[in-house]
Formats: structure tokens, C-alpha cells, sequence
């Protein structure tokens, strides 16, 4: 496992053939499973997300940062070129962020880039899989060399003359960030489990009410809400319609401290 794999370790020799460089942080699988330091060394986007969530690198970790090289050779940007490269995003790759995805490829390209991207670690290709896929994809394309397949660019990716001057592409630790990423993270589903016990203990009471409540928590300039729709008689849809609302909900705001 190279456990530090993205574009800037990858070297062309004279004859074009692409060669790995940076083999400072690789370990086999044995010696990673065995391994009781836990700094994570690299740069965020090609970094799979359970690393961020604690968990040791494995032979499908590298399959992950791979994923992104393929992305990259495909749109000529490294991803997220306009993001910060921080917290919140660390915690949206977590969440299932991955860079826009271009609308046209060569077949097979780009189920199998999303398939290397795969949360789960498990559901990604086995490097073995990936060469011979990869080839497969290539014997294609060679086959239909003379009208060969156009690369169109989603508008999400651009254009953007100049990346985010805080997005980093270069290997450092990461292991801080990470702990205020987790620290993040369990405060916010703290907040959800107030958010939801809040409801519940309500829930019968309010069954009687017309109104549609919405509730929010401020907490980390978050904003969670939870929405109840009852029947409204004729009354009260005339008095809707007075005060300028067509729709049929009347939000209440319910401010407490958590």
C-alpha cells in the first residue's frame, strides 16, 4: 500500500511508462494491520473517508485515492481545486461528496472511477479488477481510435481561472484536523438526538394543533428541521390567503436552549 497515492507521486520514465514515486509511507498490508500509529499523512481529497473516521489504510484505500487520479486525468483539475481544504471539507467527503462527474466518457469509464469512489471500502475494486478493467476500457477506445469518444464537461466543474489559495496539494499531517472533525461531527448528531427527543416528548401533544411547527436548533450555525402537516378547515385557509400565503403550512418557530 503506497497510503500517500495522488497525481504528485505519479512520474513518467523515458519511455512514458508511469511510475510510482514517494514510497516513503508504504507499507504491505501485514505491517499496516499491525501498525499502531495512527497519523494520517496526505492530502484530503484523495484520502479515503474512513480514514478520516478512524480506521486503518488498506489495499482499497489506495483504490479510493486512484478514483480521484482517474477524475483528475479526465478533467484535467485535481478535485476539489475550489474548496478549502479543512474541516467542513473532510466532513462532506464523509458525508458522500465527490467531485461533479463529467456527462460524457469513454464506456465503462466512469461507473468504473464511481465504483474506486465507494464509501464503503469493501464495494470498491480489487487492484487486479481495476488493471484489467482499465485495459478493457483503453481496447475500446483503441478500437474506435478514428471517431473516438468526446469528453464533455459538466458545468459544475467550470470554468474557474485560479484554485482556492487554501486548497493544499501538498502531503502534510492531518491527524489534528481530523480529531476536530470528529469533534465536529459528534456535537452535531448530539444536536439531532435533542432534536428528536424534543419531538417525541411533544409529538402527543400537539397532535391536536393545525399548525405546522418547525424547530431549530442553533448549534455550529446548523439548522435542523422537522415538519407536521395537519387539515386545515376553510376558516383557516381563508385567513392564509389574507395575510399573501397560497400553501396550506403556517411555520411556528420554537426557540429553546440545548
Amino acid at each position: 500500500m503506497h497510503q500517500d497515492y495522488h497525481s504528485g507521486n505519479i512520474f513518467l520514465e523515458a519511455s512514458r511508462t508511469p511510475i510510482m514515486g514517494d514510497l516513503g509511507l508504504s507499507k504491505s498490508a501485514i505491517e499496516s494491520a499491525d501498525d499502531e500509529n495512527n497519523e494520517v499523512y496526505g492530502i484530503i481529497p484523495y484520502i479515503a473517508p474512513e480514514i478520516f473516521q478512524g480506521q486503518k489504510y488498506t489495499k482499497a484505500s489506495d483504490v479510493y485515492s486512484f478514483g480521484m487520479i482517474m477524475w483528475e486525468l479526465m478533467t484535467g483539475r485535481r478535485p476539489f481545486w475550489d474548496r478549502s481544504h479543512d474541516t467542513d471539507l473532510i466532513i462532506e467527503i464523509c458525508d458522500g461528496l465527490r467531485p461533479p462527474i463529467i456527462t460524457n466518457a469513454p464506456e465503462g469509464y466512469i461507473k468504473l472511477m464511481k465504483k474506486c469512489w465507494n464509501s464503503d471500502p469493501t464495494k470498491r475494486p480489487t487492484a487486479r479488477s481495476l488493471h484489467s478493467k482499465i485495459y478493457a476500457v483503453l481496447g475500446k477506445e483503441w478500437k474506435y481510435r478514428y471517431s473516438p469518444t468526446e469528453v464533455i464537461v459538466s458545468p459544475d466543474i467550470g470554468p474557474i481561472p485560479t484554485i482556492n489559495p487554501n486548497a493544499i496539494y501538498k502531503s502534510r499531517p492531518l491527524s489534528t484536523m481530523i480529531k476536530s472533525e470528529e469533534n465536529t461531527i459528534n456535537t452535531k448528531k448530539i444536536d439531532k438526538r435533542k432534536f428528536d427527543e424534543f419531538f417525541e416528548n411533544n409529538e402527543e401533544n400537539d397532535e391536536n394543533d393545525k399548525t405546522s411547527k418547525k424547530l431549530c436548533v442553533y448549534e455550529n450555525h446548523d439548522y435542523l428541521t422537522k415538519e407536521f402537516r395537519f387539515n386545515i378547515d376553510n376558516n383557516d385557509i381563508d385567513k392564509i390567503n389574507k395575510i399573501g400565503y397560497n400553501g396550506l403550512y403556517i411555520t411556528r418557530e420554537i426557540g429553546f436552549d440545548i
